[in-house]
């Protein structure tokens, strides 16, 4: 039995219309559904983060704060490695940064001052930029 094509379009429609009111529900977990999700993780994470403002000495001093920037850290990385490509390559690098500076604050906490230095911002900002571009974020900053 043949098919009219006014009959045809009328399917394409509905079908359209059932997918488009769906939202990102069905074409998104086609097309990149763990991406997005990831970098809706991603960017959730890191606004909790630079917006928390909790001290040092309400962290528990260097070491608390150290643990706050490893968890950050290895959250990111999680949704990276989920979202895979240039999003996990990106937050990779990003949450390196993050544990540079949580092992910098671990060692002041700990009074080794050996191999301390001032931290690469520069190298966490271009690391944070990759990263909004790579889940379409529309700026990143730092704190």
């Amino acid at each position: 039995m043949r098919m009219s094509a006014t009959k045809l379009a009328g399917i394409i429609a509905v079908g359209g219309l059932l997918l488009g009111s769906t939202g990102c529900g069905a074409v998104d977990a086609i097309a990149g559904g763990k991406k997005t999700t990831a970098c809706k993780n991603i960017e959730k994470e890191l606004r909790s983060f630079s917006n928390d403002k909790t001290t040092v000495t309400s962290l528990g001093g260097a070491a608390g704060a150290a643990q706050k920037f490893s968890d950050t850290a290895s959250k990111v990385r999680s949704e990276g490695q989920s979202a895979g490509g240039d999003v996990e390559s990106a937050a990779t690098a990003f949450a390196g940064d993050l544990d540079n500076a949580a092992e910098m604050l671990r060692k002041l906490s700990s009074g080794d001052m050996s191999g301390v230095g001032q931290p690469n911002t520069a190298a966490m900002q271009q690391h944070g930029n990759d990263l909004a571009e790579a889940c379409g974020f529309t700026a990143f900053r730092l704190g």
